[in-house]
């Protein structure tokens, strides 16, 4: 049986729609990438380069801002990428100079300059091993449990998070800090690598549209995407929840150590925060195949804006607790409405070059939030004013996607017919050629 057939036998609730398998394959590269392998677990490296290099902590930290101010440039540029050639093969590749880039700190020395040039290549590199291009994939793949399939993706650096740190420190105090690197390489190598290669491959349905009204109904282009509000509606969401979020996280610990939260309490916090967090994901992700987008965007960030108002100004462990679990449920909801909305409204043209350019938005804001918060202390010793002004941005923002457009997803799977029923015939007429020419 050809794919095309089996992707018309088994609907998309099925698990034997073979778009579930791809979904599986992506949330493990999700977890093979940058977002994990380097964002998550860097911090776990900052006091070995500390104690051998000598380097200061805001040495070691320039690097981590270098390598996510390099991936928040490039994303757009490697969306322009992803929409012009199949995503596996571009994901594998750069998944392969991640891990061989990655390796290389293995053998690190005392320059921080080497450090920084380092970092840069890592994010010029990882931008194809996050959300980014794995989005793509599973986008083409889905329509009517799209929500479903991208935050399983999505969850994957969650999942990465709660589970891989552990075992890095273990390796780290058992066979240092060099072998761990080696160990951390392997997993973009030789397994994000091969399987998004062998095992991620576009759907049939993919195929460029065959008449005017399917290159219509397919998508618009990047540039009259940004003529429209949807995007910027979008993108005032996201940056709003990306300054509250990154700014109050990144200051989770001392924020509640202040308030009289003991240490070992407060990592509790930030442990339960990340597990509330791809909790999030999963339960928006199913909720958008049923509801309209805008308003669980708009339900999403004003949880979340309640939830890190209620964190910021948390006096005990309860409370912390109680406010993590509201923010946690709320920040999932960013990458998942991302990439579901761009499509919804936007179709599969530019899908990539928008996400791009929106996660530019997110990670610009969220290199910004975390400095705000500290010149908001540094000045007027309480983090109360900055965490009510981010926490009302956030409010304001949600009830600003009320203004975003009702999309249609009957349109939407019209066309999905339609480009199914154009790839059959397109296939048709190469096995009609090849029959003429054999005969």
């Amino acid at each position: 049986m050809s794919s095309s057939a089996v992707e018309q036998r088994y609907p998309e609730h099925s698990l034997r729609y073979p778009g579930w398998r791809v979904v599986v394959v992506c949330q493990i590269g999700v977890v093979a990438g940058i977002a994990t392998i380097f964002f998550t677990i860097f911090t776990l490296f900052i006091k070995p380069w500390q104690l051998e290099f000598g380097w200061s902590r805001e040495q070691i930290a320039k690097a981590f801002s270098t390598a996510a101010i390099t991936v928040a440039i490039c994303s757009p540029f490697m969306g322009r990428v992803l929409d012009r050639f199949e995503p596996r093969k571009i994901i594998a590749a750069m998944m392969v100079c991640f891990g061989a880039v990655f390796a290389s700190l293995a053998w690190l020395s005392p320059s921080t300059g080497r450090l920084y040039c380092t970092a840069v290549l890592l994010g010029l590199s990882g931008t194809g091993t996050y959300q980014l291009g794995y989005a793509r994939i599973v986008a083409s793949w889905f329509q009517q449990r799209l929500g479903a399939a991208l935050s399983v993706v999505v969850a994957g650096s969650g999942l990465g998070s709660l589970f891989l740190p552990p075992l890095v420190q273990h390796w780290i105090t058992v066979y240092g800090w060099r072998s761990t690197v080696l160990l951390l390489a392997s997993f973009p190598l030789f397994v994000g690598a091969p399987l998004t290669l062998l095992f991620a491959p576009p759907p049939r349905t993919s195929v460029a549209p065959q008449s005017e009204k399917q290159a219509a109904a397919w998508g618009m282009g990047w540039r009259d995407a940004l003529k429209g509000r949807s995007f910027w509606l979008l993108a005032l969401g996201v940056c709003s929840m990306s300054l509250a979020e990154n700014g109050i996280t990144v200051h989770l610990a001392p924020m509640l150590n202040d308030r009289g939260v003991a240490a070992a309490d407060a990592a509790v916090v930030v442990s339960f925060l990340a597990g509330a967090s791809v909790a999030g994901r999963l339960l928006l992700g199913w909720v958008l195949d049923y509801f309209e987008g805008a308003y669980l965007a708009t339900g999403s960030l004003l949880v979340a804006a309640v939830g890190l108002f209620l964190l910021g100004h948390a006096h005990t462990f309860g409370a912390a607790i109680m406010a993590s679990l509201l923010a946690g449920l709320g920040m999932g909801c960013e990458f998942d409405l991302m990439p579901y909305i761009v499509k919804r409204y936007f179709g599969m043209c530019s899908f990539s070059t928008l996400y791009g350019l929106l996660y530019t938005a997110y990670a610009t804001a969220g290199a910004i939030a975390p400095l705000l918060m500290g010149r908001a202390y540094d000045v007027t010793g309480s983090y109360s004013m900055i965490v009510s002004i981010f926490s009302g941005a956030t409010a304001v923002a949600g009830l600003c996607m009320l203004m975003l457009p009702a999309y249609s997803s009957v349109n939407a799977m019209e066309l999905d017919a339609e480009l199914l029923e154009a790839t059959v015939e397109v296939e048709g007429g190469r096995d009609m050629a090849v029959e003429d020419r054999i005969g």
